[in-house]
């Protein structure tokens, strides 16, 4: 079934490559965001945190997509909201397992265009690939916790995220500015989710030590968005809350980046590059 389904969409985004005008592939000015270069030249410049609000509109978007794509989140929100009820790090463990999905979907969809010979976008298979590793970092403090310890949690967790793999990757093969929104509204809701849990709990997550695999990401040289990272990346981790913490700063640096791609034609991705002052615009 998975093979059947890997050709199909293979033909199908084949055969779309070739129906679509050129300028939908426009050669951008994309700022390169390599993980290696990044690595190699340190921390880099640092991006500025945009600030999306929620009420904003896509403007490549119609009412009927947004409404149906916040109608999906909502819907698999609230599932997970009931399921997990009082199971924080357990539901925490799920989204960050969806959470990556969308950008393993966009670098299929990115990678094959490249393969087709479109290259003008090559540079953000880098940047979402950057998203993904932050996001596997995410996944992997959560599985310290004890997210994953139990085989429902991650039955659920696995299943819904390749469901949503092939649906995010047919969206961004038609409608990127769709799949970006669909995972906008995934990170605007992870950053919701982590702030409150963080006001809720903010004591007796001062209490408990920072996990190993948080602070070698967090501390040490393996962050692969360090062209992206806030001021406090790299600061010393006292305790859980200060890793919570962090990843709310991740997840709300994912937002803002999605939310500028949401209202851009892939032709256009370039506007939402860094500068050279290292701003996010």
């Amino acid at each position: 079934i998975m093979l059947t389904s890997s050709l199909t969409t293979l033909a199908f985004a084949t055969t779309l490559a070739t129906l679509l005008p050129p300028e939908t592939y426009a050669a951008g000015r994309v700022r390169s965001l390599a993980i290696s270069a990044a690595r190699a030249r340190g921390p880099g410049p640092r991006a500025t945190v945009i600030e999306p609000d929620p009420a904003d509109t896509p403007p490549q978007l119609g009412p009927t997509a947004v409404a149906v794509d916040k109608a999906l989140i909502g819907g698999v929100k609230e599932l997970i909201n009931v399921v997990y009820r009082e199971r924080d790090i357990e539901r925490f463990y799920v989204l960050e397992t969806i959470a990556r999905v969308p950008y393993f979907a966009f670098l299929s969809c990115l990678h094959l265009y490249e393969t087709l010979g479109r290259r003008d976008m090559v540079h953000w298979m880098n940047v979402h690939f950057a998203q993904a590793d932050n996001e596997l970092h995410h996944l992997l403090i959560m599985e310290a916790l004890g997210g994953a310890d139990k085989y429902a949690d991650r039955f659920l967790a696995q299943h819904l995220a390749v469901f949503y793999f092939w649906f995010v990757a047919l969206l961004y093969l038609v409608r990127p500015q769709q799949a970006y929104h669909l995972s906008e509204l995934i990170e605007e809701h992870a950053f919701a989710t982590y702030d409150g849990f963080l006001q809720a709990n903010a004591e007796q997550l001062r209490t408990q030590p920072v996990p190993a695999v948080a602070r070698e990401y967090y501390e040490g040289s393996r962050s692969t968005l360090s062209a992206l990272a806030p001021p406090s990346r790299g600061a010393p981790l006292k305790n859980l809350y200060d890793v919570f913490e962090r990843v709310r700063d991740d997840e709300k640096e994912h937002w803002g980046a999605l939310h500028c791609l949401s209202g851009k034609p892939l032709g256009d991705m370039d506007e939402c590059a860094l500068s050279d002052e290292g701003e996010l615009h």
